[in-house]
């Protein structure tokens, strides 16, 4: 595991990092699938007006964020200069940093949008191995096979990555164990990292603590996010709330990823606008994986068991029960905010026991 240096100006307490004026960490624009138009209901018309790039950035600005992580393709009209012009201009005027979101790791694409990322500023671009959900990689195909094109394509990808002082950040997005992402950081060199989501280790069967021990740091970025738990036969269901309102432990975590990856900028990602469901309880969904020591379950187990809802508590998201898009939307930006004021909380707590 190849360590990346310390930066200068990374927090070094939770109150340091959340205490500040300006707030250290960001919004991800996968808080608002909806709102930014990435989820629509086959047949129905979307959101009436989209949440776009620079939407993003004044609502980072109007909650003293320092941060946006933006899919450059799909939150802006185009990729001409007088567009990126522009992008770097707004960041700058708002004092925000940038992480640009790249969706799954393609030669092509990231040729394309590298320098364009490394021209306004970004030092880190976020990409996903594949767009597999619930840890089924069964459903796939043949999950190895697959994770070696990866691998080639991760490691060819290093010659522009140093070109333009860059880092690609792979997501663990409910398909990669932590195992395999430290492959692939291993294989691609100092130029390749993780985005760690938080509670995406739960979608493999693995615990958030330990995953991101694991992964120290090669975190390079890192998506804030929450779930409550729902016990199924199959295994469990994991549903999108605010920060607080789930099943981690963020006084904890957060001074745990500020020990191992001090650098590491931190973005609000709420994500799922429905619920994930991990079969782990099926024989067929470990098929893809490779053997596992019980004793590595069963921490996750034991979460599972203190933070299970009651059984028949409602758990489906507007999203799920078909409510207005104007309920979906009002939603997302509830619980961004209440997302906000529970960190901003924590780092008044800390500074006040000071």
């Amino acid at each position: 595991m190849l360590p990346y240096p310390d930066n200068d100006q990374s927090p070094r307490t939770l109150s340091d990092a959340l205490g500040r004026r300006r707030a250290g960490f960001g919004v991800a624009a996968y808080s608002f699938p909806y709102s930014c138009g990435f989820a629509q209901r086959p047949g129905q018309p979307g959101v009436a007006q989209r949440l776009d790039g620079w939407g993003l950035i004044n609502l980072a600005a109007l909650h003293s964020l320092s941060s946006v992580e933006l899919p450059l393709l799909s939150t802006l009209p185009d990729l001409s200069s007088a567009t990126i012009n522009r992008l770097r201009a707004e960041l700058a005027e708002r004092d925000l940093s940038l992480v640009v979101d790249a969706g799954v790791v393609d030669h092509a694409m990231l040729h394309e949008l590298l320098p364009v990322a490394a021209e306004v500023g970004a030092r880190v671009v976020r990409v996903m191995l594949s767009t597999i959900l619930e840890g089924a990689r069964g459903d796939f195909g043949e999950w190895t096979t697959y994770l070696n094109e990866m691998r080639q394509r991760i490691v060819g990808l290093v010659p522009i990555l140093e070109a333009h002082d860059l880092v690609l950040a792979l997501e663990n997005h409910q398909d990669a164990t932590s195992d395999e992402l430290l492959a692939l950081c291993e294989a691609g060199g100092k130029r390749i990292g993780v985005t760690f989501d938080v509670v995406n280790p739960l979608a493999v069967g693995e615990e958030p603590f330990a995953f991101a021990r694991k992964l120290g740091p090669l975190i390079r970025n890192v998506h804030l996010k929450d779930y409550q738990i729902f016990a199924t036969p199959s295994g469990y269901r994991l549903v999108r709330c605010a920060l607080g309102q789930g099943v981690i432990d963020w006084p904890a975590m957060l001074a745990l990823l500020h020990e191992v990856a001090p650098s590491a900028t931190l973005h609000i990602e709420l994500a799922a606008l429905y619920g994930r469901h991990i079969r782990l309880l099926e024989e067929e969904w470990w098929h893809t994986y490779p053997p596992r020591d019980v004793r590595e379950v069963v921490p996750t187990l034991r979460l599972l068991a203190r933070h299970a809802r009651p059984e028949g508590e409602p758990w489906q998201t507007p999203w799920e029960r078909n409510a207005p898009g104007e309920e979906v939307a009002a939603y997302e930006m509830e619980q961004f905010e209440a997302s906000v004021r529970y960190l901003q909380s924590l780092a008044h707590k800390e500074v006040t026991a000071q």
